[in-house]
């Protein structure tokens, strides 16, 4: 057996351009941009998440949509899947005499027991609704109270029969003008 050793790059005029490529490359800060072929789905998952961390910035900072924001805090692809009824609860938005009286679609925001006609006054404490009432949350915990609403089907459930029924009898809830 027998071992030759040899200088290969010396004597080649290639390599010694290459190798005088590679130093000048290494001391340049601008290196030409060259394509990148990525697979698509990589290039998929990149723009997704991307997007999704716009979107959630966007979500987190932004001036309107608070109410649903606190029950729904994470942005996402999926849809949340609530019935007419759940979302007139959740926005406050509907037939309910505060969010009536704010547009002047009524004569005042007062319920017909005296107290102000709010989703969450219907859901637990207002006498003509007792049997949709859920437990009352205290001030500070509502934002959490209502995520919890959210979460659960059986709380779902008394929300849209409570909203069905209150749209169905819509003049038990209007005070009395006289």
């Amino acid at each position: 057996m027998m071992f030759l050793f040899f200088f290969v790059y010396c004597t080649i005029q290639g390599n010694e351009e290459a190798d005088r490529l590679a130093k000048e490359a290494a001391e340049t800060e601008n290196f030409p941009e060259t394509p990148l072929e990525l697979p698509k789905y990589f290039i998929k998952i990149f723009l997704r998440q991307k997007m999704l961390a716009t979107w959630q910035m966007a979500w987190d900072d932004g001036d309107t949509g608070r109410l649903i924001h606190n029950i729904i805090p994470k942005v996402s692809l999926h849809p949340i899947n609530w019935t007419r009824n759940e979302v007139l609860f959740f926005t406050g938005h509907g037939p309910f005499p505060s969010f009536l009286h704010r547009f002047n679609h009524a004569e005042t925001s007062f319920c017909s027991c005296g107290e102000i006609g709010t989703p969450i006054h219907y859901a637990t404490v207002c006498l003509l609704t007792t049997s949709y009432h859920m437990a009352p949350p205290s001030q500070q915990h509502q934002p959490i109270w209502f995520r919890r609403v959210a979460n659960n089907s059986t709380s779902r459930r008394k929300i849209h029969n409570l909203l069905h029924f209150f749209q169905r009898e819509t003049s038990l809830f209007r005070p009395d003008p006289n």
